[in-house]
């Protein structure tokens, strides 16, 4: 079986980053899931830059602030001139298609400037198999730039585009699974038995039953703009320990796991495998 190690929020502020940053560098990430929009994003991409072995996905809560003027995005701008629905994601629904569009294409062009590509993938946020007029405008976007989406069951397995079928792509739902219900409980003591290395293992016999499967992860550490903004707090830190931790990576060779990133994954490139081999990692597999 093939595994993707994502790690998601990567850009969400400067020190966060520096979760994120250890999280790839001493652990087992394989691909970024990357916030265009938010405080420490210009950091993220030029320590992407230098990490071609990782992906790069376009990670689109716009939790932060446009890279348009706000008056040029009202519909979807709050007084402060930032993203209105962070706390109702059902705000979206009353942004404007073309706003939705310019500022998603706004994104993606600061995105080429400073990455110098445009992110390898996307995911579709619908969970109800119908996507909204926020993200038709953000998908055509994507068309638009050439950034493949719908390549698995991305909340829904009705997103799957039928051109990627083949592919056998499963993304694992952490939020849907009662392992990860610790991370949100009121009391600080439950969100300390939150466990990310229990949760692989639980739904390791439904992974191995695909060709490639998808966990994501929300390594990094914490300010006090993540503390107020994100309901994820003392989980960030426990994903970095897991996905730093020995435990993994032991797990990982006893079940003889192929760690690769989106890029392999969708165009069948070896990209992650050979920066193993180049550092001369145990968790190397050759090619068949």
């Amino acid at each position: 079986m093939k595994l993707i190690l994502r790690a998601d929020d990567v850009g969400y502020t400067p020190v966060n980053n520096i979760g994120v940053f250890k999280a790839i560098d001493e652990g087992l990430v394989t691909s970024a899931d990357l916030m265009l929009d938010c405080p420490g994003f210009e950091e993220a991409v030029v320590f992407l830059k230098e990490r071609p072995w990782i992906s790069v996905g376009w990670h689109a809560h716009f939790w932060g602030r446009p890279v348009l003027p706000p008056e040029q995005v009202p519909s979807m701008v709050n007084e402060e001139g930032r993203f209105k629905w962070r706390k109702d994601r059902k705000k979206q629904e009353e942004c404007v298609y073309e706003e939705v569009l310019a500022e998603s294409r706004a994104q993606l062009e600061r995105t080429c400037l400073l990455l110098g590509r445009v992110p390898d993938y996307t995911g579709a946020f619908s969970r109800e198999g119908k996507l909204s007029v926020f993200e038709t405008a953000r998908l055509k976007a994507c068309d638009e730039f050439g950034i493949p989406y719908g390549f698995c069951n991305e909340a829904n397995p009705d997103n799957i585009d039928p051109k990627y079928a083949g592919l056998d792509i499963l993304k694992t739902d952490q939020i849907k699974d009662s392992c990860y219900d610790a991370c949100y409980d009121n009391d600080y003591r439950v969100r300390l038995s939150y466990d990310p290395l229990q949760y692989l293992k639980k739904v390791y016999p439904e992974m191995a039953k695909h060709k490639v499967a998808i966990t994501a992860w929300h390594p990094g550490y914490l300010d006090e703009y993540i503390l107020a903004e994100s309901s994820l707090h003392i989980a960030r830190i426990q994903d970095l320990e897991a996905l730093c931790s020995s435990e993994l990576h032991d797990w990982i060779k006893e079940n003889k796991i192929e760690l690769i990133n989106y890029r392999d994954a969708i165009y069948g490139t070896h990209s992650y495998q050979n920066h193993l081999r180049e550092i001369g990692s145990d968790l190397y597999v050759p090619c068949e």
